[in-house]
């Protein structure tokens, strides 16, 4: 029964102590020598393999110059940091863990330091066990899948790592000088999307209330120019969370099917009905909707989305919120760190990816490059495999966004 996750009544004293502890909003303010404020941002990097090593090796040419793609002043991990459970492992096996996820990062943690390096959970990080394992071939082939349940045994062994400052339970922040010495900054707002999804409402309601009060705080700010959702669960996605998983040889499209309905896809409703983790769930949508709502009562203005959970590439113009003219019109998802997954093809001016026909809709590796100045951020997608900017549809491989959180030419 412990694997499944805590007891109601010890989750809620959990929760309220952490509570006090930051209902505040904990916030750290970075000093920079790069101008302008230049930050990588990279998700669901939790697993060894290729396509980390190769996202690291380019993030670390990038940082020290070998690569002229440019230097950066801070890095964001945008949740699954670790798979399948986080650091839910025994404790004889962290160690090992984290030296070959963070290991390729090494030399880019210890130059930035931890105030510079910032992760927030996802849901892989708050899983307490995997509901199937087993092993083959005399032990030499291992598989865990579907992690079910819920721990913070995994989040405080990442909070307390010195590599990064580490972002779950309570909503917090972090603030970047645009400039050397400038009074005027970028302000990261770290949401923890992942724990809302797997407990009920009346649990998770602290948390929004510590928002709203961290907005406040924001509000009275006159020089944060700009204000970046950071959480690990997309407001809007168009990879497989969303729905596009299908890959249709005639017309050579990701066609779109939901994971909702029992009927048309059961293996996709069950999994929801025990971990509602796609956008289409009663659950995603009262918390995107809450959200929304603590947003449009602060009056503070949002300029962009920054998530992953999709393991895919895509820039994204969300849906108008109704009467919130201050929540983000703009969803960067970048969760393509250590795998990649199915993603719809580019179809602008709304709806950018690095869906590759080729590769039968698959999204390339790598991650997103931010750079802010006073009216616009610039936002660049690069593979990590081949080292070079992504074409996210048109020829594109350059966006622009402006202070009143709208996609502009360059």
């Amino acid at each position: 029964m412990e694997k499944r996750g805590f007891e109601r009544k010890t989750f809620c004293f959990i929760f309220g102590i952490i509570f006090l502890a930051g209902c505040a909003g904990q916030e750290s303010v970075t000093r920079e020598k790069i101008a302008p404020l230049t930050v990588i941002a990279i998700g669901d990097a939790g697993e060894k393999g290729k396509e980390l090593r190769s996202n690291a090796s380019y993030i670390n040419d990038m940082f020290t110059g070998r690569h002229d793609a440019g230097q950066f002043n801070a890095m964001i991990f945008l949740g699954d940091n670790f798979y399948t459970t986080g650091l839910n492992i025994p404790a004889n096996d962290v160690s090992g863990e984290v030296k070959s996820i963070l290991g390729p990062f090494r030399d880019v943690f210890e130059s930035l330091g931890r105030d510079n390096v910032h992760a927030v959970a996802g849901n892989h990080d708050w899983y307490a066990g995997n509901g199937v394992e087993f092993s083959f071939l005399f032990g030499l082939i291992n598989i865990e899948t579907w992690p079910l349940g819920l721990s913070d045994v995994g989040n405080r062994r990442e909070a307390e790592l010195t590599q990064w400052t580490y972002h779950y339970a309570m909503p917090s922040a972090a603030a970047f000088s645009l400039f050397p010495g400038s009074e005027d900054s970028v302000q990261f707002l770290f949401v923890d999307s992942a724990l809302p999804l797997r407990t009920e409402l009346e649990a998770w309601l602290p948390t929004i209330d510590s928002l709203r009060n961290l907005l406040k705080n924001s509000a009275t700010r006159p020089h944060l120019l700009w204000r970046i959702l950071t959480m690990h669960h997309p407001m809007r996605t168009v990879g497989e969370h969303g729905g596009f998983t299908i890959w249709n040889d005639e017309t050579q499209q990701v066609d779109y099917r939901t994971p909702c309905n029992k009927d048309s896809n059961a293996i996709g409703w069950v999994k929801n009905w025990f971990d509602p983790e796609d956008v289409c769930t009663d659950r995603y949508q009262q918390f995107l909707d809450s959200l929304r709502s603590v947003i449009h009562q602060a009056g503070v203005p949002i300029q962009l989305a920054l998530s992953g959970h999709d393991h895919s590439l895509q820039l994204l113009t969300l849906p108008e919120a109704g009467s919130c003219t201050v929540c983000p019109r703009i969803q960067v998802v970048s969760g393509a760190g250590a795998k990649t997954t199915r993603v719809k093809l580019p179809s602008p001016p709304d709806v950018y990816t690095a869906s590759q026909v080729k590769e039968k809709g698959e999204s390339l590796p790598g991650f997103v490059q931010l750079q802010f100045e006073k009216e616009k951020v610039r936002l660049i997608f690069f593979n990590g495999y081949r080292g070079e900017k992504i074409d996210m549809g048109n020829g594109q491989t350059r966006f622009w966004v402006s202070r009143e959180g709208k996609m502009i030419q360059e």
